[in-house]
């Protein structure tokens, strides 16, 4: 089919994006992305993209990504976006502004009135809300949307992309994205990874598609000597086929019979020189013009460029004359023909005219313009030290920093200080960088609120900078420094500054828990909060998490300590309220406690974190999640839960978080019973690990956990005592978050010695009754009867399953069971088979592949056919889909409320029929109506 001169060899293309636009009308969306060098032929394609779609009865909305605009927060978005509600009338915005999406036109800074959004949220919030708004306008009919020079999008527009992967075949969207491929890591990258996106690369014009583009442009005369002598030298690439084809026909001659010294004269593929040559023959009007819309970029206003080309009448002829020159497009809108021709304008005008071009744009764009959209300006301006360069720049950062942009508004405080601004101001901006930055890059925060503290006038104010210094340094993994740090400008503060000296304090104490330096350094910053007479609602809260962590680990009291951990959710708006270390203590007191609030109040604190939209808390809720999920044995949805965690931590990186999800998906992996995936996960998380004490105590007691499931019980026994040395060192006696005399002892009975075990395994067991959670215990008395052996052994595995019916902890008490089955079956046939039935049933449930076939073996070995696979409970994701769908929400209804995909939706409705033993909704909601035996913990 012949789609025209622009479209050559170009079949395949045209034909994949048919089929997109076609499966987006049937309700299925995709995303093609066309990647190519430049001059390949993509513009031509996402043009071709905007008719296809139309012609498939979609809406099609376009953009196109600017240099300029590429630290501009969501401007691709908001070329999307503006003109769709601005050109809706009151019912069509209402429907587009449903739901999460009303806070949208405050991120865009929209005209119409900002009062409709709301408070702005964070990161992971402004991709929600934005993807919303986008899936509310394809609720209309599919939706085509086209964005050109992708390449130069802001990062934030493609990361809203990137969040909208998950669930774009579920909507009725199609997306075309242009650009050129990228190196650099990024946004753009990967989305050129993800597999969900199809990738398009343009090839090169074959010799016979070169020569009908030559054709094309000098016409059916032209010298067939010309179409070898082009094809050569520029390789097939249309672009560069066409202007080099178009100067050998201007010139004539030589270069017009397809000479290759004649054509390499004219410039070759060097379109720069191409473009100087070009302008060399135009007015001096033209020439200006040129410059003005190359440093205006591709949204260049007609009012603006003629303010800066020297009034309408010169903008007009100097238009006119670049049309017929090739180099812009014809029509109202001041566009290069190519984003190349602009470049090459725009690398043409010299530095210092250049700069002054862009700093009057800035000027005349400063009254009623957004302060980001001056900034960008202001960005590509020499420094010349002018206090209102640097109050626009300081303004245009506050103002992205208060609209989820973190990124740019660090970019705008890195040119402000490089102006630079009066020398009393340059403390604060440091410290404004430093505190930016440290939403989303902590090493760079480190440096900046470093020089601040240096940078400060006085003692306390250096302290005020220093507690945020310290925080920074302790989420870099540095806890030890930070201890060092912030007791350096405790010492320095002296008195009279209560409040400061308390945060600081709390910070303090807060490294010596990641240090294991709690017993001794926490111990007394500790005994001076407790004894002060007034704290902040703040500094109480840290207090009574880390009272409520110190109680747990070290006092063993699990009344007291459960308290106080509900003392602090309660006091917080949901259960994490900053970026400190002790965010996660409470939590891990009740998961460690069997607490039944534990993964209630977790799953309430994910949806608001989801909510507010920090991909840091969201994280870190997620792996306490996974965590309190692996503790009552459901696997499955935990390894789920890793997996959302990975990628949400991989669109927003933040520091650490790769290292704590490896670990838990290496949990996960292992309580399946996957050891050549429990080991790879912890590869691969260990080659991360920061200096974090605590931390690697938990990496090397699942190292030893994994040594001692391969059989080497030598190397698991030295791990674990290695961690318990780091423990008991800083008074850590709770056996249930690290519970490495039980591995201790497993590896000394593997090894023969049955004195040491024993030893090992009864001390366990003191402090597990102690503690008195029956996760721990039940896991000790198993142990401790294993050790043993004799005729206590039983008796201890008869208790163990005993305590464990009375807590959570599934998968320990199949484990328990298939240890008291496989001991009692010989002398007691029916209970032993009854036990290894009960586990095999439990371990299938929870996911324990592992433990499920040695169960099936020991059920065989004991004379017993082993029954089909169960699976009739839910597990707590089930059930939360259960339940919006019997209250009659739709599939997307619950998909949007649990943050999911609807396919997740669906594959969790079909494992809740096939368990209940229904086929519909209505059948479901009434065996939910009837029996809670299933009910999750």
């Amino acid at each position: 089919m012949d789609y025209g001169p622009s479209l050559l060899e170009r079949d395949a293309e045209v034909g994949r994006m048919r089929g997109l636009f076609a499966a987006a009308a049937r309700g299925q969306g995709g995303v093609v992305l066309i990647e190519g060098p430049a001059g390949i032929g993509k513009s031509a394609l996402a043009g071709a993209a905007r008719r296809l779609g139309r012609t498939a009865g979609c809406r099609v909305v376009g953009a196109r990504g600017s240099r300029l605009e590429q630290r501009f927060g969501y401007g691709v978005l908001r070329q999307l976006v503006e003109p769709v509600v601005l050109g809706a009338d009151t019912a069509q915005r209402v429907r587009l502004l449903r739901g999460p999406a009303h806070r949208a036109l405050t991120l865009l800074d929209s005209h119409l009135d900002s009062r409709l959004g709301g408070p702005v949220p964070g990161d992971l919030g402004a991709f929600h809300v934005l993807a919303r708004l986008l899936v509310n306008l394809a609720k209309a009919g599919p939706v085509a949307l086209v964005v050109d020079d992708v390449h130069w999008a802001d990062d934030l527009s493609l990361r809203v992309f990137l969040h909208m992967l998950p669930g774009m075949a579920e909507s009725p969207m199609a997306v075309v994205l242009a650009g050129r491929p990228s190196a650099a890591p990024g946004p753009f990258a990967e989305l050129a990874a993800d597999p969900a996106v199809t990738v398009l690369r343009p090839a090169p014009l074959t010799p016979a598609g070169t020569a009908a583009l030559v054709r094309a442009v000098g016409g059916e005369a032209a010298d067939t000597r010309l179409f070898a002598a082009c094809h050569r030298l520029t390789g097939g690439n249309p672009l560069f086929v066409r202007e080099l084809a178009a100067a050998a026909g201007a010139a004539g001659g030589p270069a017009a019979e397809g000479d290759e010294q004649a054509l390499r004269a004219l410039g070759g593929p060097a379109l720069s020189r191409w473009m100087g040559a070009v302008l060399a023959h135009l007015t001096p009007e033209a020439v200006r013009v040129a410059q003005v819309c190359a440093v205006l970029g591709e949204e260049a206003e007609p009012r603006l460029a003629a303010e800066l080309a020297g009034g309408p009448e010169t903008l007009a002829r100097g238009r006119d004359e670049l049309v017929a020159a090739g180099v812009l497009r014809g029509g109202g809108r001041l566009e290069f023909v190519h984003d190349l021709t602009r470049h090459a304008v725009y690398s043409g005008i010299a530095v210092v005219e250049r700069s002054r071009l862009h700093r009057r744009a800035a000027e005349l764009l400063a009254d009623g313009r957004p302060s980001p959209l001056v900034a960008t300006h202001l960005l590509e301006t020499l420094p010349s030290g002018d206090e209102w360069v640097v109050d626009t720049l300081v303004a245009a950062a506050e103002h992205a920093a208060s609209r989820g942009a973190p990124r740019s508004a660090l970019a705008f405080l890195e040119r402000a200080l490089q102006e630079p601004p009066a020398p009393q101001a340059i403390a604060g901006l440091v410290r404004m960088a430093g505190e930016i930055a440290h939403w989303f890059d902590w090493p760079a925060a480190i440096g900046y609120l470093r020089r601040a503290a240096a940078l400060a006038p006085d003692a306390a104010a250096r302290a005020e900078v220093t507690e945020l210094f310290g925080r920074a340094v302790v989420l870099n993994g540095r806890s030890a420094d930070a201890i060092t740090l912030m007791e350096n400008a405790l010492a320095e503060l002296g008195d009279g500054h209560a409040e400061l000296d308390h945060r600081l304090r709390t910070q303090i104490i807060a490294a010596a828990v990641a240090e294991l330096d709690l017993r001794h350094t926490g111990a007394q910053h500790l005994a001076v909060l407790s004894a002060a007479p007034r704290l902040s609602d703040e500094v109480r809260c840290q207090l009574d998490a880390f009272t409520a962590y110190w109680t747990a680990v070290i006092d063993l009291d699990r009344d007291a300590a459960v308290s106080a951990a509900l003392r602090v959710l309660r006091r917080r708006s949901f259960g994490v309220a900053d970026q400190n270390a002790s965010a996660p203590l409470p939590y891990l007191v009740l998961i460690d406690a069997d607490h039944d609030d534990a993964l209630r109040q977790l799953d309430r604190d994910w949806s608001a974190a989801n909510e507010a939209g920090s991909t840091y808390l969201a994280a870190l809720i997620g792996y306490l999640r996974v965590h309190a999920l692996v503790s009552r044995g459901h696997l499955a949805e935990a390894e789920a839960d890793v997996r959302q965690t990975l990628r949400l931590i991989d669109r927003v990186r933040p520091p650490l978080a790769r290292v704590y999800t490896g670990e838990a998906l290496a949990d996960v992996h292992l309580a399946q019973g996957r050891l050549a995936a429990a080991a790879e996960a912890l590869a691969r998380t260990s080659a991360d690990v920061p200096s974090y004490k605590a931390l690697h105590c938990r990496l090397d007691l699942l190292a030893a956990r994994l040594d001692l499931a391969h059989g080497r019980a030598e190397q698991a026994v030295r791990r674990a005592e290695q961690v318990g040395r780091r423990l008991v060192a800083d008074g850590w006696l709770n056996p249930a978050p690290c519970p490495w005399r039980t591995v201790a002892a497993l590896g000394k009975h593997a090894l023969g010695a049955r004195d040491a075990a024993m030893a090992l395994a009864a001390e366990d067991l003191d402090l597990a009754r102690r503690w008195g959670a029956p996760r721990a215990l039940g896991r000790a008395l198993r142990v401790a009867a294993t050790v043993t052996g004799g005729r206590a052994e039983p008796e201890l595995l008869e208790e163990a399953v005993r305590v464990l019916r009375a807590g959570p902890a599934r998968l320990e008490l199949a484990t328990a069971l298939h240890a008291f089955g496989r001991r009692t079956w010989q002398r007691h046939p029916q209970a032993g088979r009854a036990a290894l039935t009960e586990a095999l049933r439990l371990a299938e449930e929870c996911g324990a592949a592992g433990l499920a076939r040695r169960a099936r073996s020991a059920l065989t070995e004991a004379g017993t056919r082993p029954p089909e696979p169960h699976g009739a409970r839910l597990t707590p994701g089930e059930w939360r889909v259960a339940r919006l769908a019997a209250r009659g929400r739709t599939n997307r209804q619950i998909a949007q409320e649990l943050n999911v995909t609807p396919k997740t939706v669906e594959t969790h409705l079909g494992n809740i029929y096939r368990k209940l033993g229904v086929r519909n909704r209505t059948a479901m909601a009434r065996a939910l109506a009837t029996t809670d035996l299933d009910h999750p913990d």
